[in-house]
């Protein structure tokens, strides 16, 4: 049946869905009036059967239904709706007033029985009650969705254990175990299931009963231990596994990190300048040898660019060491975007900068270098007024030595500097 076109510019309850089902058409025309003033989205059924489908097709938050109606009675409906959803609100109205009704009504899982003739103050208490349960509802399913997509977001693999039970994890476990992120496992996955990504290793933490094992992890008074753990492709993991209770709750959190992945990350890190994000002066020595052995081998052309920023130390005398750090990382931040994937840049000194790049001779490194120059030239570096680099290119050749290429690049820097600054001089 369908309800009246909207007629009120204001709706107590916008957002709620409302199903009502009564077969009696001057009660349901009465009360009918009382929701069209309060609720926007409204589906109206004159029987049970009819109130199903309503249900199957809208999926309403609030049900209001007659207990008796022809075809199929409102608990028997609601015993349906309820095998779909168990946190539906249900208000029910009926002229029944003995026992068995009320046990019934219990036994079917309904919020709020209202006696007819219908108490209007009592049913709007009920209907208020109701819906600042949905809204509570809605709100905690927003704030699991987004915990949801935080915990998708982490490489790290995310579990949560209550009372034996996986009752959250995150994408990343089900990668490496497969266990079913929509949960369609009728009987739940118990801790059990994670028994047999244990591989045994001395140097790990290993159940001597795989079944106990959260059992014996606790028991060890540690919140924390090295695991291996099968990979889906027949490779081992090893991570360092960390549990904590959650406040409030019986409910236990696991995080497995990888300690490759860690180790990898710190190292990465420790490459970095760490206040220009470039590469260090050592790790560039690594790089430089590396390209030199590569370029030997396969008689290929590769060019270094040494830069430094003009009369620096005066200008971090005239502005502070703030913001000459905020030079430095605009600088550094306009060559790396500038340079391809495949340069090199690294901090070489205080305010000299280092770039290597393969694959090209000494004139197209120039043009580079130039191109670098003039961003500089022209920047805005707000608050701070001008600032220039002078630059030095030096091309490898075959039988050079690092520190022979290195002198070339440094003495065609000091070229540029001698000619005036805010240059660029290839060493010949």
């Amino acid at each position: 049946m369908k309800r009246s076109v909207l007629q009120y510019p204001y709706y107590q309850y916008p957002d709620i869905r409302v199903l009502y089902v009564e077969d009696e058409r001057f009660s349901r025309e009465k009360l009918l009036r009382v929701l069209n003033r309060r609720f926007a989205n409204i589906h109206v059924a004159i029987d049970g059967v009819e109130g199903l489908q309503l249900y199957q097709k809208y999926k309403p938050d609030l049900i209001i239904a007659d207990i008796k109606m022809d075809q199929m009675s409102g608990l028997e409906m609601i015993k349906n709706i309820h095998a779909h959803n168990e946190k539906v609100q249900i208000i029910v109205t009926t002229a029944h007033d003995d026992n068995d009704f009320f046990v019934q009504s219990i036994e079917s899982n309904v919020n709020y029985f209202i006696l007819k003739p219908i108490d209007l103050d009592l049913l709007l208490q009920a209907i208020q009650k109701s819906v600042y349960q949905i809204q509570l509802e809605k709100e905690l399913e927003k704030q699991k969705n987004l915990i949801r997509i935080i915990l998708d977001f982490q490489d790290n693999l995310i579990f949560i254990i209550e009372n034996g039970e996986i009752v959250e994890w995150n994408q990343a476990l089900t990668n490496v175990t497969g266990i079913s992120i929509h949960k369609n496992n009728p009987t739940g996955y118990q801790s059990e299931f994670l028994a047999s990504f244990f591989v045994e290793d001395p140097h790990y933490f290993y159940p001597k009963d795989k079944g106990r094992w959260l059992e014996e992890f606790t028991s060890s008074g540690k919140n924390m231990a090295k695991v291996r753990w099968k990979g889906p492709h027949g490779n081992d993991y090893n991570y360092v596994m960390k549990a904590g209770p959650i406040p409030g709750t019986n409910q236990t959190l696991f995080v497995l990190t990888d300690i490759e992945k860690e180790s990898r990350e710190k190292d990465h890190l420790a490459m970095l300048d760490p206040l220009t994000s470039s590469y260090t002066r050592q790790k560039f020595k690594e790089i430089l040898a590396s390209e030199m052995r590569r370029s030997e081998q396969f008689n290929r052309a590769f060019s270094l660019i040494l830069m430094d920023i003009d009369f620096f130390h005066t200008l971090n005398d005239q502005i502070g060491h703030t913001a000459g750090d905020k030079v430095l990382i605009t600088v550094s931040t306009i060559v790396q975007q500038r340079i391809r994937e495949c340069d090199i840049l690294a901090r070489w000194g205080g305010e000299e900068f280092i770039l290597l790049i393969p694959e090209t001779v000494g004139k197209n490194a120039v043009v580079l270098a130039d191109s670098i120059r003039s961003i500089i030239e022209e920047y805005d570096f707000l608050k701070i007024g001008k600032v220039t680099c002078s630059f030095g290119v030096a091309e490898f050749a075959s039988g050079k030595t690092k520190s022979e290429l290195l002198a070339e690049a440094e003495h065609a820097l000091t070229s540029s500097k001698n000619n005036g600054r805010n240059c660029v001089t290839l060493y010949t």
